[in-house]
Order: C-alpha cells, then sequence, then structure tokens
C-alpha cells in the first residue's frame, strides 16, 4: 500500500485483524481500517459493498472500470498497486489518476500459455489427468505435467495420492481458479491485432460466413468476446469490439488471412483479427449452432477488458456456466 501511495505519504501498518485480508493502518497519521481484494472486479466489489462491516478503505492489485464505478458510487475509498488512488476521509484527501498504460507484475512465473490452456481444459471439462489434458489442448506431456503441478502448489488443485500421467488432478474452488485465470490471461494476451472493415446486420450470420472462407483458405479460427458471448450467454446490452482468433501469429501473417478472404484492414474497423492465444490455438474451441466459439474461459476473460459493459457481459456467462452457484 506504501509503494503505491509513494514516498511523499507516509503508511504505516498499526496491527493484522483476525479476519484474513483485514489490518489497520496509519496514512497521514489518519487511523484506517484497510480490507484486502485479491481480485479488484465488480464481482468481488459488490460482495465486500453488500456486508454491514465496509472497511475504511478497499485495496487490490488493480480494479478494473466496473468496480472503479462501483467505489465511487458508493464514496467507498480505494487504492491499487497500478498507483491509482481515491481516497475520502475525515482529514485526508488523496487522489491520484490511473497510470495510462501501467502493467502489474505477473503475480507468478508459472502463468504461461500453456498453464493457460490447461486451466481452459480444466475448466471446460477436458479432464483431470495429464492424457486427458495432452489429448485435449495437443500440448506436450512435460508441458501439461508442469502446468498442473504449478496450480496445484497455487492451491487451486487438489489430487489423489496417486502420482504419474493418470493421477487426476480436481478444482479446489472453480471461482477462484476462473478469477486468477482470466487475470492471467489479460496480462499475457499478446496485443497483436489488426481492425478490418465489416458491414454486418447480423454479426453471428457474419461471423459465421466469414469463418467459412477461412476454412476454405485453411486458416482455423474461433469468436471470442462479444461475438461468442452472443452465442454462449447472450446479453441484452451490446459490445463491441468484435473479436475473432485466428491462426496466424504475427501482423504480416493476420494482414495476409484478412486478404485472402477479401477484409480490408481499416482504423476505425468493428472486427479485430487476433492470434490464438495459447499453444494449443483452436483445440478447445467448440461448435455451437453452426457457430465456431473460444473456450468460454477464454471468452470470459476477453469480455473482462473491453470495458464495464464487458464485465457484466461476462458475469453474465460465468453464472450461465454455473460458477458460483
Amino acid at each position: 500500500m506504501a509503494d503505491a501511495l509513494g514516498a511523499r505519504v507516509d503508511v504505516r501498518v498499526q496491527e493484522v485483524a483476525d479476519r484474513r485480508g483485514r489490518f489497520t493502518a496509519t496514512i497521514q497519521a489518519v487511523l484506517v481500517e484497510v480490507e484486502w481484494l485479491g481480485v479488484g472486479w465488480p464481482r468481488q466489489v459488490r460482495e465486500l459493498l453488500d456486508r454491514p462491516d465496509r472497511p475504511d478503505l478497499v485495496v487490490a492489485p488493480e480494479f478494473s472500470p466496473g468496480a472503479h464505478k462501483l467505489l465511487n458510487q458508493a464514496r467507498m475509498s480505494w487504492i491499487d498497486l497500478t498507483g491509482a488512488a481515491n481516497i475520502g476521509l475525515p482529514g485526508l484527501l488523496i487522489i491520484v489518476e490511473s497510470k495510462r498504460g501501467a502493467r502489474m507484475p505477473r503475480a507468478s512465473l508459472g502463468w504461461t500459455a500453456g498453464a493457460l490452456s490447461v486451466c481452459e481444459g480444466l475448466l471446460v471439462g477436458a479432464g483431470g489427468t495429464v492424457a486427458e489434458l495432452v489429448d485435449a489442448t495437443g500440448l506436450a506431456p512435460s508441458t501439461v505435467a508442469s502446468a498442473l503441478k504449478f496450480l496445484q502448489g497455487e492451491h487451486m488443485l487438489s489430487a489423489e495420492a496417486a502420482r504419474g500421467r493418470n493421477a487426476r488432478r480436481t478444482i479446489v474452488d472453480r471461482d477462484q481458479i476462473l478469477d486468477a485465470y482470466a487475470a492471467a490471461a489479460a496480462r499475457l494476451r499478446s496485443p497483436a491485432s489488426i481492425r478490418v472493415g465489416v458491414l454486418w446486420r447480423s454479426p453471428a450470420r457474419g461471423a459465421t460466413e466469414l469463418g467459412s472462407r477461412l476454412e476454405a483458405n485453411g486458416v482455423a479460427w474461433a469468436t471470442t468476446g462479444a461475438l461468442a458471448a452472443d452465442v454462449l450467454a447472450p446479453y441484452l446490452t451490446e459490445v463491441d469490439p468484435w473479436e475473432i482468433y485466428v491462426d496466424g501469429g504475427s501482423l504480416a501473417e493476420l494482414r495476409h488471412i484478412a486478404r485472402e478472404v477479401g477484409l480490408a484492414e481499416a482504423s476505425g474497423g468493428r472486427l479485430l483479427l487476433r492470434p490464438f492465444p495459447t499453444p494449443a490455438k483452436d483445440a478447445l474451441s467448440s461448435e455451437v449452432g453452426g457457430h465456431r466459439v473460444a473456450a468460454w474461459p477464454r471468452v470470459f476473460s476477453d469480455l473482462r477488458m473491453i470495458g464495464v459493459r464487458g464485465e457484466e457481459a461476462a458475469e453474465h456467462l460465468r453464472e450461465r456456466m454455473g460458477i458460483g452457484e
């Protein structure tokens, strides 16, 4: 917390409370009760605001736009580790704008693209053994085994006594692993993408027709974000941009794919073409009503990065997938 506010602000922890994540501190000689949130998303903020024992100040690694909106509406003081803060307490006012482009350090080196693939496989029910996840993702057995070891070390998976390729892991808490996965997926996603212009009256039909052209050119593809959510868990609010993953790793490859299927790059285009974000590529994608969609945990993570409306659509998808029930 002191690092977030900077050296010019005096912050001292006074006492750690019995409840995990709660402590008291002094900020510029003002005594405050603080609560740490491991995830600063709207869902976690709503749960905090619904409790009768609200703290004076809430801290998280990073608050999303939707979480900022809820905290500010409730006049709740907050800080996150990007250096942003909005603290309004008796005798104390600190406002620090979020640093544009500020990125949090990765929480753990264990979060790799391979670990994300394994996490997606576990969440979609592909199985809990090395052999099952190798079959589902196409990853090397060593990559899958390392990812499972990491996730178990983070207390997200439990395992039976047996070891080896057929030892089965099970998810301890689906909410916890989904949140951790989505945060890591957002930080690891490549910024590589191109915008193309499309005139789709029906986004679902347009994506399916484009997918047919991509397949005819031997290009694997899957919708994500708003396009995929409209099939998996329709939401009343329109969310854009539209996004499609394709099997092209560089900007040059993305541009070549676009030209091959008759798409023109446009700075204001509504459709984003992105390279598949993990080495599993489209292995965990599925057909839903003739529509090719990415694994739903990936869709969830990508929706969250669109903004407040995207976060709302992501939580709707979470509920439709039975997480948190």
